[in-house]
């Protein structure tokens, strides 16, 4: 298993994929957002410290004890 950072961002849990210097890459393309993420098989984007954090969201899973 590939060791990830776990990050959380007002009360939710991500898993980071991937973190580029925020230079680096041109979002200025069309659907450039959009292409990142598929690319990456990333649910979510964030803008932080100078780098963009592509990460998938930890859904929180509810459940009842039997």
């Amino acid at each position: 298993m590939i060791n990830q950072q776990i990050i959380e961002i007002q009360g939710k849990m991500f898993q980071v994929k991937r973190k580029f210097p925020e230079k680096r890459i041109n979002l200025e393309v069309e659907d450039g957002v959009k292409i990142l993420k598929q690319y990456y098989h990333c649910d979510t984007m964030f803008k932080a410290q100078g780098l963009l954090w592509l990460c998938n969201e930890i859904k929180e899973v509810e459940y009842e004890e039997l």
